[in-house]
């Protein structure tokens, strides 16, 4: 906990992530109080916001239901989608970030290549990674698909 003129953070760390709460003032930690945006994501904050309170009180905190968590196939892809994003900006070729995501890459000549599923595959990740960027679709990274925010 720490004091900065006139709120009060705490920050909770636990293993999936730092938390970080304000409270404006002393009366306010009297009766706290949550705001949660509705903007289609509620359903997730309102199970992130249980999760939290339950941290607070030193209860063990149980993961997401499946409902609401990421399938370990988007989870992966989206590593991928940032990889080849990174690398993009980095200044790096396709194949170059076709290299780093598929090791087999290595050993293929630039015939082999330029008709690889492999280019195909860096292609495409490419262009969600400027979708992400671009479009600021990287704020649904963390969302299931049935709770995309609305801009």
């Amino acid at each position: 906990m720490e004091q900065q003129s006139g709120i009060l953070v705490v920050v909770i760390s636990p293993d999936d992530g730092a938390h970080h709460l304000q409270i404006q003032g002393w009366a306010a930690s009297a009766r706290p109080a949550a705001l949660i945006p509705l903007d289609g994501a509620e359903e997730i904050r309102i199970a992130e916001l249980r999760r939290f309170l339950k941290r607070l009180t030193g209860a063990s905190v149980p993961g997401l239901p499946r409902s609401l968590s990421l399938r370990p196939y988007h989870v992966w892809r989206m590593a991928d989608v940032i990889c080849a994003y990174a690398g993009r900006v980095a200044g790096a070729s396709q194949r170059e970030i076709g290299r780093v995501l598929d090791p087999s890459v290595r050993a293929m000549n630039a015939r082999q290549w330029d008709t690889s599923s492999q280019r195909a595959r860096v292609g495409r990740l490419l262009k969600r990674a400027a979708r992400l960027a671009d479009r600021r679709e990287y704020v649904t990274l963390l969302r299931p698909g049935r709770f995309r925010l609305r801009a």
